[in-house]
Parts: C-alpha cells; structure tokens; sequence
C-alpha cells in the first residue's frame, strides 16, 4: 500500500513540476525569440545515467526532449552518458546537470 501511494503522489507531483516546466520553457523560448537580445547559450551537456535502466533513460531522453530549449541527442552506452542540447548553458552546465539529476531523476526512478 505504501508503495502505491509513493507511486501516486510522485506521478501528479511530477505531472504537476513537468506541465509547469514545459509552460515556463515555452515563454522563455518565445521571449528568446522575438527579442532584440536574446539571453541563448547554447551548448552540448553530458548527463551521467549511473544506474538508471533502459526504460528509465529513455523516459529522461524524452521528457527533456519535449521540454522547448532542450534536445536529447545521443545515448553513449559504453559511457553511460545522456547528450543533449540546451538552448541555455547559464549561469553553468554543472547547475543544469544538478538541477536535471534533481527534478527528474528522482521521479523517474520511482515512475519507470
């Protein structure tokens, strides 16, 4: 019982941070693009998977890919490293990594 409510309170908390994250990526993608200046850094990030199953990378490789700014580019499997492409790399890529490790990883283990 307790395990399905984890699983429960996970999903629409989750499903909640995810809709709230693809609407706020969506608004900056679009100020981005109809600004003077725009505030891009774009670059290539390397994610670590560690332990995380086939299922749950490709869970993570495609929540990020749906998010606007964002494009899941490759799995190294001999690595084990997640590549992406981010249209924002500031203030650093170690605070997205953390950030990715932090608001998704997580949820991800417990979902998939």
């Amino acid at each position: 019982m307790n395990r399905v409510f984890t699983w429960c309170v996970t999903a629409v908390t989750f499903g909640l941070f995810y809709l709230r994250e693809v609407l706020h990526s969506n608004l900056r993608v679009a100020r981005d693009v109809l600004a003077r200046d725009p505030r891009l850094s774009p670059g290539i990030v390397s994610l670590a998977l560690g332990d995380l199953t086939d299922r749950q990378t490709l869970a993570l490789a495609t929540l990020l890919t749906m998010t606007p700014g964002t494009l899941s580019l490759e799995v190294d499997e001999h690595n084990r490293l997640l590549h992406i492409h981010t249209l924002y790399t500031k203030p650093s890529p170690d605070e997205l990594r953390a950030s990715i490790q932090r608001d998704y990883e997580r949820p991800i283990r417990i979902l998939f």
